[in-house]
């Protein structure tokens, strides 16, 4: 067995050696290159991104830029660094002296920002410049960044600091107002799609288009994400070609065509087919958390198509799955998986869970059962081919909402309200009762009459915890037509009434006689 004790990963092997090499980020590396060409770089950035785009990198690009000589020895600050004379070697190896990297994860006091200062006003011993690269800077304590604030602002003319985060919202806004920052874009999966062909085919490595597609969505946008995926992909085929089973195995992913047939069953309504293709895809090694991020993607890639048509990598399956669904169908589902994604996380059961999930999204549709009474037709095999249309009828608001939990959903407006009462909500109760009046309800949807000033943005509460409480959607709106009194004033209309037609009786008049003076009270 061979033992390559120099090897080192994709992810440094790739690193980009130039600022034309980087990808996704054309527009900041066009701005980089113009100041650092036009002499006008400022003395401190601050680069901000999720992981694995590029902080670091441009960093060091910068401070190969700024110290490159060129080939003879005498070039000056360029924004194509030579790469072969001793300034760029040296940073490109991690040993300038004059390019101080430090790791504010590990050095976060005060004290270790004491000690780096303490070096700024020497200047440099071999570069033209001194350059101090803190990577996760919001990791510094608050005392640490009050140290570096007088020196950051008015820093020697040889010294550049550049920052990199990825929690740019932790960085004090007086760091950050003495900073030129830099957003870093997620790269786009078309984008890490090329870069992933062409290190495999300089590599020699063979593969499968649809298998480089799932590692380039698996890595969310990140590029050393993307290579740690793909090397462990290299490694772990033994025919020299990655292949689409072998990237959904190592990663758990699930089959995008089976995914169509689970989402088009969901969608119809069809309960035995659903729960049986997402316990297949479980069985092939699927994990159940992926299956509802894949769902969910599939909903809002749907639901996208059919508000604005606009078009992924799946483009003809999703036009015929949309051209017969309904967009307010697709955002209940939306709705329903997207708090199922939030039970996942502390289910023991997963595939149970998601099961479950499942069921609620087709019972909040009010889709379930309807295939046996013809109502569907059927576009799924026994075998759960998969299908490119689903037929459904467009579900008005009042089914979807009354289908699910008809037995606990409110009836009237005083059902609301007694609710409310049940779950000890005063200030709901007060606002329900006093503040408003009923200008219509009927379930899923309630529309308000604002009578008098109140707590404000109440109303999204009271949908928020109708929805939580039935299972379905309610929408509650205030609207500018007249509707009823409020709830508080026509039950004290109410009551006076009753006084008025009790104190008219026969016997409240004969008790008056025997009484006289007496104040009659009616209860």
């Amino acid at each position: 067995m061979t033992h390559h004790i120099n090897y080192q990963v994709l992810a440094r092997t790739t690193r980009p050696t130039k600022f034309s090499e980087l990808i996704g980020q054309e527009a900041l590396t066009q701005t980089l290159k113009n100041a650092i060409e036009s002499g006008r770089l400022a003395h401190a950035f601050v680069l901000t991104g999720i992981r694995g785009v590029g902080k670091t990198t441009i960093a060091r690009l910068i401070a190969r830029a700024l110290n490159c000589v060129g080939v003879d020895g005498t070039g000056q600050p360029t924004s194509e660094p030579c790469g072969v004379c001793d300034q760029c070697q040296m940073i490109a190896e991690d040993r300038h002296v004059d390019v101080i990297e430090v790791d504010a994860a590990t050095r976060t006091g005060v004290d270790d920002m004491r000690q780096l200062m303490e070096g700024i006003s020497y200047k440099p011993v071999m570069g033209r410049y001194k350059i101090y690269i803190i990577d996760e800077v919001h990791m510094l304590s608050k005392n640490a960044f009050n140290s570096l604030l007088k020196t950051l602002e008015e820093p020697p003319p040889h010294v550049k600091f550049i920052f990199a985060t990825t929690e740019i919202r932790k960085v004090p806004l007086t760091i950050l107002s003495r900073c030129q920052r830099f957003d870093l874009r997620r790269i786009p999966v078309d984008v890490l799609l090329t870069h992933f062909q062409n290190i495999l085919q300089k590599e020699g490595v063979q593969f499968e288009m649809e298998a480089l597609e799932c590692i380039a969505r698996a890595a969310g946008g990140s590029v050393r994400d993307g290579l740690s995926i793909l090397e462990q992909a290299i490694v772990k085929v033994t025919d020299n070609k990655i292949t689409v089973s072998t990237v959904q195995e190592m990663l758990g992913l699930a089959d995008r065509e089976k995914i169509a047939t689970v989402f088009n069953c969901l969608m119809r309504g069809l309960v035995r087919e659903c729960l049986e293709a997402t316990k297949t895809l479980y069985e092939e090694g699927a994990d159940p958390d992926i299956i509802l991020q894949d769902l969910l993607g599939t909903t809002y890639q749907t639901l996208s198509f059919k508000v604005s048509g606009a078009v992924s990598a799946e483009g003809n399956k999703l036009q015929a799955l949309a051209e017969k669904i309904e967009p307010k169908s697709l955002m209940l589902v939306w709705q329903v998986l997207m708090k199922g994604a939030e039970e996942m996380k502390a289910s023991t059961m997963p595939l149970e869970n998601l099961e479950v999930i499942l069921i609620r999204a087709m019972h909040i549709q009010g889709m379930v059962g309807k295939e046996n009474r013809g109502e569907i037709p059927s576009l799924v095999s026994s075998s759960l081919s998969p299908v490119s249309a689903v037929s459904s009828p467009v579900v008005s608001p009042e089914r979807l909402v009354t289908s699910f939990r008809s037995d606990g959903m409110p009836k009237t407006f005083e059902d609301v309200i007694q609710l409310f009462e049940k779950k000890r909500e005063p200030i709901i109760v007060d606002y329900l009762t006093n503040d408003v009046g009923l200008v219509d309800f009927r379930p899923g949807a309630i529309k308000l009459n604002q009578l008098r000033e109140s707590t404000p943005n109440l109303q999204p509460k009271v949908a928020k915890f109708l929805s939580e409480c039935t299972g379905a959607s309610w929408l509650v709106e205030l609207v500018t037509e007249k509707g009823q009194e409020s709830l508080g004033v026509q039950r004290a209309l109410a009551r006076e009434k009753r006084e008025k037609d009790a104190l008219s009786t026969e016997e409240a008049k004969k008790i008056s006689e025997l009484f006289p003076g007496a104040q009659v009270v009616v209860k």
